[in-house]
């Protein structure tokens, strides 16, 4: 039994943010998901296996690092304080007063289209199973206003042109709404999520964690 009022452990039978977009897919889009099992190629896939969802994460990997080390000193599981605050002064945040900081943010949806790119990879590579639409889910903390979403639209539609597989629809988890990315049809649709329901959808993903790695 995990302690609810510590992070997750590192390792884990099942991946959190898989967890994590399987329900919010399946409370948001309840037309369009139903019962997703966690597997791999794609990580989630419909029962009937018709359909399939690649998940990623496209936040920068220094403000992961620093996070995962800020952790790991919060809440003492760090086994050398002093060098795991080095580790983040390298990734070019400090700690001060107990309180992470550091380099701002970017508005660019560069992070999201490589992540694109790695996965659609893998969606026409070896060992994956062909199914009859694919969709991506990709964590990011990237605001987007109209111009940035439909520029990505037309970005992804151009990468994924020549390649035999295609996504279907990508959708964008950000804090506090959802971007659904049509790639078929070039359009898009945001779904706003209350703070609230987004806490709960994240507590709903801990807890299916610790049920899978229970069984």
């Amino acid at each position: 039994m995990y302690n609810w009022s510590e992070p997750l452990p590192k390792h884990t039978k099942v991946d959190y943010y898989e967890c994590y977009s399987k329900i919010v897919l399946e409370e948001l889009y309840p037309n369009e998901f139903d019962n997703l099992e966690i597997a791999d190629k794609p990580d989630l896939q419909s029962i009937d296996g018709n359909y399939g969802v690649e998940v990623t994460i496209a936040i920068d990997k220094d403000q992961l690092k620093a996070e995962s080390l800020y952790t790991d000193i919060s809440y003492k599981r760090s086994h050398n304080v002093e060098k795991a605050s080095e580790e983040i002064v390298k990734c070019g945040y400090k700690l001060e007063g107990g309180i992470l900081s550091g380099k701002p943010g970017t508005d660019s949806f560069d992070l999201i289209l490589e992540a694109f790119d790695n996965k659609l990879n893998k969606l026409n590579g070896n060992n994956y199973r062909i199914l009859k639409q694919n969709y991506l889910f990709i964590f990011s903390n990237i605001y987007a206003v109209e111009k940035m979403i439909m520029n990505a639209i037309k970005d992804m539609q151009q990468r994924q042109l020549s390649k035999v597989r295609q996504f279907y629809k990508v959708y964008v988890l950000v804090p506090g709404c959802c971007y659904s990315l049509n790639l078929d049809a070039g359009s898009y649709e945001i779904y706003q999520i209350k703070s609230e329901l987004q806490a709960l959808q994240a507590n709903k993903a801990r807890e299916l964690v610790e049920i899978c790695g229970n069984n």
